[in-house]
Formats: structure tokens, sequence, C-alpha cells
């Protein structure tokens, strides 16, 4: 009994080397997808804007409410910089949804039929082979297209040819991997995947530096659109390095049904003939191959809660920002680092999680990270309606005060934004910008001077309502006679204590989410695919992007109501622990997924 046992351990051990390798692969699809995101919109914008088409659809849209209260609910501006309601980050919005869309309706056609691909190469890395480098071209070939019907062309052609072999990249760690070792295996694909992420999101940083070090001009001078094709053919170019390790370094058993070994070259039309046996024969083996009705509920079951969980991390990853900037009263570089840290985290967590996983079960090291993703989101939540209630507060009233704030704050920076600017061109040689509660003391006391009352007319004129704080300062924080500078100081410092307070407790909140986010990641893809079995990964691969890429493209416009009636991007920390919460009931049900030779080992263990 210990000489099998002691066998069986020794089967458990992940070739890691091997998965690094394959790892390349998924490295190879992320770097282009960071890259992808947010240079992409710059050239949308900049075609978009400059469409006649465009402004036309924006003029007759104008008069829409509701359209306008969505797209700001989304963070889109609904006016341009000269007061002309666009359509612009709407259009982007729409277009960035298009790999989400191309990958719910193909990678499941493309994964299925990568199950079925017979060649010497295998089932794999013919697809990969051909979309690499059709992808790696058309990636490379945007940045360079002159008008906006070629850049579309180049960006619908290139998210198609991404989700035909996305599928079948992310199904060769499981084709080469035991069943009990793949949340394991899934963990290494998953760090090579955030490496590939990070090296994108770095390169156009890098690039930059280097360009303006090589060609001697400033920062000031730069267009960065010149450097938009070398970030763009960087990104190709690991692509296609990435398909040439998978091809050189990782090996895929000959999957043709019948070798033209075993049949002599001469016969060529017997060979023909026993290749249509043989597909006949694996067509009806595929047909006997179904799911038992447990299996299906299962199947079911872990698929939506695989898109109630996306819903919720989408929610946070898109427009966590935005909550930044209006709850923490944070710049969207320091929210940046914040989401930084979350990935930081989950990275560090990816080879712990693969383990918990390997040693509890999947389905249990799923459940422990949404309810510690959870607790972590009710607790900040608990946090802050603690502290407005505290200083005698609704979460209504806190964020009445919290905008009223915020809009004073926006009419100093964009002040001070143009100071900067008449500074930097040599207008203005004043170089001390606008304090808020300097110009509120100097309010108060009645003696403004110089900037200070410059800026003071410049609110008055316009329509600056004081007398909108003076009554919220009255209503919420029953300060009775107040002078319209001490209703100022006195919101100021309430957001300020409340706002400072959140601000430290999100960095606990995001390393714990951080690393709760990795346990479910790296264990939900090996348990749906021990439901389909090992002669389906590339279909029930696909049924999982059919899963996580509907919520991604069904939750920013979900959100975006939400937020639109509730007010607040603080509901993102009740709207996702929702969703979370609908997640962890639907997998909670989840009777199948876990590996069976997993099973065997610890009814082994058990009986020993």
């Amino acid at each position: 009994m210990h000489v099998a046992k002691a066998t069986a351990h020794a089967r458990q051990r992940l070739n890691y080397p091997k998965t690094i390798l394959t790892g390349f692969g998924f490295l190879a699809t992320s770097i282009a997808w960071a890259i992808y995101d947010p240079y992409i919109t710059k050239i949308l914008e900049k075609f978009l804007s400059a469409s006649p088409l465009v402004a036309s659809w924006s003029e007759r849209l104008q008069g829409v409410g509701f359209l306008a209260r969505f797209m700001e609910s989304q963070g889109e501006a609904a006016f341009s910089a000269a007061g002309k309601f666009t359509l612009v980050p709407l259009f982007i919005g729409v277009i960035m949804t298009f790999d989400n869309i191309f990958g719910v309706i193909f990678q499941p056609a493309f994964g299925k039929r990568s199950d079925r691909c017979h060649s010497r190469l295998g089932k794999r890395r013919p697809f990969i082979l051909i979309g690499a480098p059709i992808s790696a071209l058309l990636f490379a070939l945007i940045p360079w297209m002159p008008t906006l019907p070629a850049v579309m062309v180049c960006i619908i052609l290139f998210v198609f040819v991404m989700s035909l072999w996305r599928a079948p990249v992310v199904a060769l760690m499981p084709d080469l991997t035991a069943p009990e070792l793949r949340s394991e295996g899934n963990a290494v694909i998953n760090l090579m995947g955030g490496l590939g992420g990070g090296v994108g999101m770095l390169a156009g940083t890098i690039i930059t530096a280097l360009y303006l070090k090589f060609t001697g001009i400033s920062e000031k001078q730069l267009n960065e659109f010149d450097t938009f094709p070398i970030v763009f053919a960087v990104g190709a170019a690991v692509m296609v390095a990435g398909m040439l390790v998978l091809l050189f370094f990782v090996k895929e058993k000959d999957s043709r049904l019948i070798s033209s070994e075993a049949i002599p070259a001469r016969n060529a039309a017997a060979l023909r003939e026993a290749e249509k046996r043989a597909r006949r024969t694996e067509k009806l083996a595929h047909k006997r191959m179904k799911l038992s009705r447990a299996e299906r509920i299962s199947l079911v079951l872990m698929l939506c809660g695989l898109f109630f969980l996306f819903c919720g991390t989408n929610a946070v990853t898109t427009f966590f920002a935005l909550f930044a900037q209006e709850i923490l009263h944070l710049n969207t570089a320091k929210a940046t680092f914040l989401m930084l840290i979350f990935a930081l985290c989950s990275m560090a967590a990816a080879i712990p999680s693969g383990a918990l996983g390997k040693r509890f079960g999947r389905k249990k090291t799923i459940l422990a990270g949404l309810g510690v993703f959870l607790t972590a989101f009710l607790v900040f939540f608990g946090a802050f309606a603690g502290m407005s209630a505290g200083s005698g507060l609704s979460i209504k009233d806190y964020t009445t005060l919290n905008h009223a704030y915020a809009d004073y704050e926006a009419y100093v920076t964009d002040w001070n934004d143009a100071v900067s600017a008449e500074i930097e061109a040599g207008t203005k040689t004043r170089e001390n910008l606008l304090e808020p509660e300097e110009y509120l003391k100097q309010l108060d006391t009645g003696a403004l001077e110089g900037e200070y009352l410059a800026f003071d007319a410049h609110l008055r004129a316009e329509g600056f309502r004081f007398d909108h704080y003076i009554r919220l300062a009255d209503e919420a924080l029953h300060q009775k006679d107040a002078t319209a500078a001490e209703a100022l100081l006195s919101i100021q410092a309430k957001v300020a204590k409340q706002s400072a307070a959140m601000g430290t407790l999100i960095y606990p909140v995001l390393i714990i989410a951080g690393l709760a986010n990795m346990m479910i990641t790296v264990n939900t893809l090996p348990l749906v695919l021990e439901i389909g079995g090992v002669d389906r990964v590339g279909t029930f691969t696909g049924y999982y992007y059919t899963a996580t890429f509907s919520a991604q493209i069904a939750s920013p416009v979900v959100y975006g109501l939400f937020r639109m009636f509730s007010g607040t991007y603080l509901s993102l920390f009740y709207y996702s622990p929702i969703a979370f919460g609908i997640s962890l009931l639907f997998i909670l049900f989840v009777r199948h997924g876990e590996a069976a030779a997993q099973e065997g080992l610890q009814e082994e263990e058990a009986r020993a």
C-alpha cells in the first residue's frame, strides 16, 4: 500500500519547465491585449473625432438626456471640450467590445474544431501556427492605417483571427498535463499571462523614452502617435516569438487518425479510404460521448457561476479608477498604482493557489476565494457606512456632500491647469497655484486679492451656487447661519477625513482581494475542463470563454445603469458583492469537476 501511495505522489509532480514553455502562448496573447486596449482607444478617438458621420449622429442625438447620463456613468465625456454633445466615447466603448463579442461567437467553435483536428503537428499547434503570424501582421498594421474604415477592417480581422487560436492555445496546457495537476499548471499559465500583460503595459513607456533619446526631441515636442507603430511592432514580434517557442519546444502527439507510415505511400487510395472510415468512427464516438444529466447540471451551474463572477470582477477593473477619483479623491496615476498592487498580489498568489486547488480540491478553493473576496468588499463598505453614521450622515448624505465638494475642487483644478498652461507658454510668470483652503479663508474675511480675486470673479461668472453649499451645511451638518466659506470648509473637512481613512483601508482590501482573485481564477478553468473530459478540452475551453466573455460584454452596461440610478461609484462595493454572492450560490451546487486521479489518491490515503 505504501509503495502504491508513493507512486501516486510521484506521478503528481508538475513539469514546470515544460509548462512555462507552454505558457509562452498565453504570454503572447496577453501582451497583445495589454497594448491593444489603451492604444486602440487613442487611435479610434483620433479618427472618430474627425468623422463627419459621427458629428452628424452626435448632433441628432444631443437632446437625448438618458444617453448623456449613461455615458457619464461609464466615465465617458458626453460633451467635447467645445461644449458640444459627442458620441465619440460611446462609439469607442462599443468597438472595444468587439474582441469579447467575437470570443463568444467564435472561440467555442474553434475550440471544438481543434478537438477534432488531425495533423502531424497535433490538435492545437496548427491553429497557433496559422493564427499567431496573421494576428501579429494585422496587429502591426493597425497604427499604419490612414483612414477610419481601414482601421476598422484591421481591428475586425485582428479580433477574429485572435479568437481562432485563443481557445486552442489555452487548451494546450490541459492536453499536456495530468488532470490532477491542471490547477498547478493553470497557475503557471496565469503567471506567464500576467508577465506578458506587465510587459505590454510597460512597452509604451520604455519605447517612448528610447524614442526621445535617439531622436533628440523633447517630451513637449513629441507626437505620441509617432511611437505607436514601434509599440505595435514590439507586440507583434512577441506574438511570433511565443509561437516559435511553442513550435520548437512544446511537442504534441501526432493526432492523425491514420498515419501515412501505416499504409504504403503508393497505395494512396487505401490511405484515403482508411481515413474516411476512421473519421466516421470518431464522429460516432463523439456522438456517444455525452454528459450525464448530473454532469450537464454541474456544467450549467459552473458557467452561470463564472458569468456572475466575471460580472463582479469586470466592474471593479473597469470602473475602479473612477471610484478612486470620486470617493478616494485620487488621480488616475494613483488609482493605476492601486490596481497594480492588486495585479501583483494576484500574480504572487498564482502558484500557491494551484497548490491549494490540488490539496483541498478546486471547488473548495474557489468557494474560499469567493468568500474572502466578498468579506474584503463588505468590510470596506461596512467601514464606509460606519464612518458616515458616526458623523451623523447617511451614505446618501455623504455622497451629496462629496459630489458638492468635488465640483468645487474641479473648478480649482481647471483654473490651475489654465494657469499652468499660461506659465508654460510664457504669458504668465506667477508660479504659485491656487490653494482651495486659502481661497476660502480669504473669502471668509472678504480680503480677496490677486489670483484669488480673479478666481472668485470667475466662479461667480460661471454661476457657482454658494447658497447650495450653505443649504447642505445646514441640512446635513446642522451648521446654522454659516457663511459660504464656512460651509465649504466644513464640507471639505468632513470629506477629507473620510476619504483619507478609506484611502488607507483600500490597500489591505485590494491586497486580500488580489490573493483571493487568483484562488478563483486558477481553479475555475480546470474544473470546467474536468467535467468535459480529456477528449473535449478545446470545446470546454470555448464554453469557459463564452461565459466569461459574455459577462465582460454585459457587465459594463448593467453596472453603467446601476451607477446611473445609484448616483455614485461607491455602488461598486455592493454591485460586485451581489454578483459574487450569486456566483457563490451557483458554484456551491456544482457536483463535478475534481480530478479523478486526485479523488482516487484521497480515498487511498483515507484507507491507509
